[in-house]
């Protein structure tokens, strides 16, 4: 075991126990719980194929278990359109979200079928529009071929995250090749236009903005900002016929600057990757266009994370908001522990 390893699982035990004995004594306040996520693997024998970066390691089981989770807790499902509608204060409520556009997405809608719950899959269009790789698994997957380890493929990611797009894929051309942006498979694969305009039309499905190019938005001037959401929003808008009205913030980095722009184009939700709950009512502008979303990983016991994020204490995550400011290797935000299996 690492240093990171010990930390985070002796943080999580304690959280765990005190989210226990804490949800028997007080009642968590109605929420707005929001929950991303990216790649669904088949199984764990898909991931520990190498083809992308399995980020949270969740396949179809583990998707179905932390549905089921919520679903047999009475908690309410919800779409964009019912938060814009207004959601029941009186209640829990709980949003279910996809980041970037995967093929392998469509593993999810047997089960929005099944219960009758509705899901959010934000797109990165030009991805669609090219079919072309996202540039972090192709970082994963090569890097994995050379028997890179998982510390230095993350400090990669992070030194790409400060790069614009076009300098994103000068960098994998010339470290990777050209070919670099084909995808190899379903795994990787975004949906095609047409596949994306047939899965829109599917009941339990809305679609939402995540720019055209997966540009970390908090980088460019307002100008450039409008141009990747306006994008994205207008080739979604001409394949389903539908605006979208919630974006998601590639990379979860947001500004005044982006989230004034977003609103200026008419986008009324917007979500982040900060671990909130967002507590009920949403009464201001402001917390709608800056919704905080969890996430969770395969790699752990589902039932166990949702026992910990239900309740207010939420003690891992207040620890770890602060260890990262001091350490923050232990918490880099792609790699995982639960992927230091080799």
């Amino acid at each position: 075991m690492n240093i990171r390893t010990i930390t985070e699982t002796a943080i999580h035990a304690l959280d765990h126990a005190a989210s226990k004995a804490g949800n028997t004594v007080f009642k968590a306040k109605p929420s707005l719980m929001i929950f991303v996520f990216h790649g669904l693997f088949i199984n764990s024998a898909e991931i520990e194929k190498n083809l992308v970066d399995p980020q949270q390691n969740v396949t179809v089981d583990g998707f179905r278990k932390f549905v089921e989770y919520f679903y047999y807790r009475k908690y309410s499902f919800v779409s964009p359109e019912d938060i814009l509608n207004g959601l029941d204060n009186g209640i829990s409520h709980i949003m279910i979200t996809f980041d970037d556009g995967y093929y392998n997405n469509i593993r999810a809608l047997p089960i929005l079928r099944e219960f009758k719950i509705p899901a959010v899959f934000f797109i990165t269009t030009n991805n669609v529009k090219h079919n072309t790789s996202f540039w972090w698994d192709i970082i994963y997957r090569e890097n994995r071929k050379r028997g890179v380890g998982l510390d230095k493929i993350a400090a990669e990611e992070q030194l790409l995250k400060k790069k614009t797009v076009k300098q994103i894929k000068e960098y994998i051309h010339d470290k990777y090749g050209r070919g670099a942006f084909n995808p190899v498979g379903d795994t990787d694969r975004p949906f095609t236009p047409e596949e994306l305009k047939k899965f829109s039309e599917q009941d339990f499905v809305s679609l939402g903005n995540h720019t055209s190019d997966h540009a970390i938005l908090t980088g460019y001037p307002p100008g450039q900002i409008c141009a990747r959401i306006t994008e994205a929003q207008s080739y979604l808008h001409g394949l389903t016929g539908k605006w979208p009205a919630i974006i998601s913030y590639p990379n979860g980095s947001h500004s005044p600057k982006v989230t004034d722009v977003s609103r200026e184009l008419g986008l009324h939700l917007g979500v982040t990757l900060e671990e909130k709950k967002n507590l009920l009512p949403l009464v201001k502008i402001k917390n709608k266009i800056a919704l905080g979303r969890f996430f969770l990983l395969g790699g752990r016991d589902i039932n166990r994370q949702c026992d910990i994020l239900c309740s207010d204490i939420m003690l891992y995550i207040r620890l770890k908001n602060i260890l990262k400011t001091f350490i923050p290797f232990l918490f880099s935000p792609h790699i995982c522990f639960d992927k230091d299996k080799k």
